[in-house]
């Protein structure tokens, strides 16, 4: 049987991964989870020293990777006085899609008032002629908190394969009040982009993302946030304030070890300011 007959045999996996959070006798609790497999999660952790009350679950996607067809859904409810920290187990892979067939992801998060949610930097791997479509949206209010951070990998360097697959979509959006605060939608086509040109990637690999809402964000020096980025040699990397109630920050980069560790610097420093 060719690999192509193969795929067409194989059953198509629906992964669902639903948690809901809430603030029960001085800490956050898991009150409701359903999980279809290939989705999982661990037993809440409390494991932030600067906030024992925080639950902590890693998330688990136990097929290994998305497989074309593949489409998995996250619904995530975080109630009032809720905060959670969510950590993939590990980056992202995107199968190949020999027949053209996108795989996906949705991801729907809720924060109540006064909770938080912070989610750890991962990387997404798209394969060779992988096709992956992923939506992120996260309805919050004025006085929660947000932190996320996301990084797209070219595919697997290691192997010498550089920009290899079809399409890569993405599309994350946050809402405030029912106010879109936050609009990002994201296409990386390598047919039909010019990836190294002036104004695109030109030599970089690795776009990084991160995003940090948060009811005081007027607080932060955004332009002494600017100057440090720019003291690293391993990365291009520029932060803006929203409106004043968000920061975003972006990275260009061509080493996935170096950016990981500049982008959890920030991400550390993010969350202590939470606290």
């Amino acid at each position: 049987m060719s690999l192509q007959a193969s795929l067409n045999k194989r059953p198509k996996h629906d992964g669902r991964l639903s948690m809901e959070f809430q603030y029960r006798g001085n800490k956050t609790v898991l009150s409701n989870c359903y999980q279809n497999p290939p989705l999982r999660a661990s037993r809440p952790l409390y494991i932030n020293p600067a906030n024992r009350s925080e639950a902590t679950v890693y998330l688990v996607e136990t097929s290994g990777g998305i497989v074309e067809g593949d489409h998995n859904v996250f619904d995530i409810d975080i109630k009032e006085g809720a905060d959670v920290c969510l950590i993939p187990q590990s980056a992202t892979k995107i199968y190949p899609s020999y027949n053209g067939i996108w795989s996906s992801q949705d991801m729907d998060i809720t924060i109540g008032p006064k909770a938080s949610l912070s989610f750890k930097t991962e990387a997404v791997i798209p394969f060779e002629q992988a096709r992956f479509n992923s939506k992120t949206v996260i309805q919050m209010t004025s006085d929660s908190t947000f932190l996320w951070g996301d990084i797209l990998s070219p595919g697997r360097v290691a192997r010498g394969e550089v920009f290899e697959y079809t399409d890569v979509r993405t599309n994350f959006q946050v809402w405030m009040d029912d106010e879109c605060l936050i609009y990002d939608p994201l296409l990386i086509s390598k047919d039909n982009m010019g990836l190294k040109k002036m104004g695109m990637l030109e030599d970089h690999l690795f776009i990084g993302s991160m995003w940090f809402v948060t009811p005081t964000i007027e607080e932060f020096d955004i332009r002494e946030l600017n100057e440090r980025l720019q003291e690293s040699p391993h990365s291009k990397a520029s932060a803006s304030m929203l409106e004043g109630k968000a920061v975003n920050v972006r990275w260009l980069a061509s080493d996935l070890v170096d950016l990981k560790k500049e982008m959890n610097r920030i991400w550390d420093e993010f969350a202590n300011y939470i606290v």
